[in-house]
């Protein structure tokens, strides 16, 4: 969708198709709905950093359709606005919605330029938007997450046989092609879990609180980045160790270790940490000395051992290329 294209936008129609004649849909459904459609419209509003005003008109039979009408001091973000929207409800979610910190670099670098083509857009200068740019939105956490509980709420309503969105003029004319989404298709656009893969902080630093000096899944406390945590002490060996006395805790004593965190996304689409878990004790610290475990030696040793092979293959192909 080339958004240059679209003359005088103003409305998004979003058309409820039931398995019968009617023209009602429960209350509860269709605010819950609304209320993630627009929360998806105020995160899009947020990251390009502009104001739009949204109304509500009279709904239209025919299923259940409902307009929102949309205005702005600068007609081109209405159509960047509506566009962005109907490809996010027609988007299916995939299995690699996480960003890497370099695509998030990328995709910051891109709201830039968007960002500075919308405030320099006039008649002579239209926005012109990409299918790149439409990747911006449909990979933000917080989107997927409306999106996912949109597509819950009416999947879990029987009555709806399919949803379809489509862009209007003042006059209720359509600017582009209905974006359908069949029943069939609903859960391709919910998640399947809230777990996020887990992070992995290799240089984690712990001050220990609480240790666990006997035998059980019991949880220690630690201060991990000048928070209070509980986590679980995966580390067999240093377990043991703990257990049978070959490790003094003092006051201060710190261990610096492989950290898994457990994540999670919220019901608003925000990344919490759920859990915490140390694999790996490479040493333990206090006031007077400093000592690596055997376990940590040996994790350090395979990590240096495998940077070394991915140096060998990259001088490999330098040399291939030369």
């Amino acid at each position: 969708m080339n958004l240059n294209f679209l003359k005088n936008p103003k409305k998004i129609e979003l058309h409820y198709s039931f398995v019968d004649d009617s023209h009602t849909m429960d209350a509860f459904i269709r605010n819950n709905c609304e209320r993630e459609l627009l929360s998806i419209v105020k995160e899009i509003t947020y990251i390009l950093d502009i104001d739009v005003n949204i109304e509500t008109e009279a709904y239209i039979e025919g299923g259940l359709k409902e307009l929102w009408s949309i205005a702005s001091n600068n007609k081109f973000v209405i159509g960047v606005i509506t566009g962005i929207l109907v490809n996010v409800l027609s988007t299916y979610l995939t299995k690699d919605n996480e960003l890497t910190e370099l695509q998030k670099e990328e995709l910051r670098l891109k709201i830039q330029v968007l960002k500075k083509e919308l405030e320099e857009s006039n008649e002579e200068k239209p926005i012109i938007i990409g299918n790149d740019i439409y990747e911006i939105f449909n990979k933000n956490l917080k989107i997927i997450k409306h999106k996912s509980n949109f597509y819950k709420n009416i999947h879990s309503y029987q009555k709806v046989t399919k949803v379809t969105s489509v862009i209007l003029t003042d006059n209720n004319e359509p600017l582009i092609p209905p974006h359908t989404v069949e029943r069939k298709d609903f859960e391709k656009f919910i998640l399947k879990t809230d777990e996020l893969p887990p992070f992995i902080d290799e240089n984690a630093t712990l001050e220990i609180l609480s240790p666990v000096l006997k035998k059980g899944k019991y949880k220690w406390k630690g201060i991990y980045n000048g928070e209070v945590i509980s986590f679980s002490m995966r580390d067999k060996d240093f377990k043991f160790q703990v257990i049978n006395s070959k490790v003094q805790f003092k006051n201060g004593t710190t261990i610096d270790c492989v950290l898994e965190i457990s994540r999670k996304i919220n019901d608003i689409g925000e990344i919490y940490n759920s859990g915490y878990a140390v694999l790996t004790v490479l040493r333990i610290r206090d006031e007077n000395a400093v000592e690596d475990t055997p376990q940590g030696k040996k994790y350090l040793m395979k990590k240096q051992a495998k940077r070394n092979q991915l140096n060998l293959f990259d001088n490999n192909d330098n040399k291939n290329d030369n």
